[in-house]
């Protein structure tokens, strides 16, 4: 067993803070990427049809097909910044969590180690 310095301690805790994070950040990119799917798939519905109906509070109202187009559309716009905005958020972590690990590697390894405990 390693018995770890109080600065090999706290960059542990950051990197598994930072794994947390980037799992966080996947998770909700997912999501908005299923969301964007079942949007399409909406639009791709509606394309060729003349009556359109909208659910509000458990019911079916009759509605303007142009109208939920332009709302489906915006919806999918929403949703492209917000998957660049997490694509970034994911980039950025995954740069700085590589980089505490190899610091974490450093301060763990003995100097000489090639990584192999013997």
């Amino acid at each position: 067993m390693v018995d770890l310095s109080r600065d090999a301690q706290e960059l542990l805790m950051k990197v598994q803070s930072e794994n947390q994070q980037l799992q966080a950040i996947m998770a909700q990119k997912q999501s908005v990427e299923m969301q964007e799917v079942e949007i399409n798939d909406a639009l791709k519905e509606i394309k060729d049809k003349t009556e359109i109906y909208k659910e509000v509070a458990g019911l079916l109202i009759k509605t303007e097909k142009k109208k939920i187009q332009d709302e489906l559309e915006e919806s999918v716009e929403f949703i492209k910044i917000k998957k660049k905005q997490f694509a970034e958020q994911e980039a950025m972590l995954k740069k700085g969590l590589e980089e505490d690990q190899r610091k974490l590697m450093a301060m763990i390894q003995p100097p000489g180690a090639g990584g192999l405990a013997e």
